[in-house]
C-alpha cells in the first residue's frame, strides 16, 4: 500500500491517511469512509 501510495502522491503533498478494519453497521454496507477536512 505504501509503495502505491508514494507513487501517486508528491513528495511533501502528502494528505492525512488512516487505514483500519471496522465491521460494518450492517451486512449490505460496503464502504466505510473516513473523512478529515481542514480550514485555511
Amino acid at each position: 500500500m505504501n509503495e502505491v501510495w508514494d507513487a501517486w502522491v508528491p513528495e511533501g503533498h502528502a494528505p492525512a491517511r488512516a487505514c483500519v478494519e471496522a465491521r460494518m453497521a450492517r451486512p449490505e454496507l460496503l464502504v466505510d469512509v473516513s473523512v478529515i477536512a481542514a480550514e485555511k
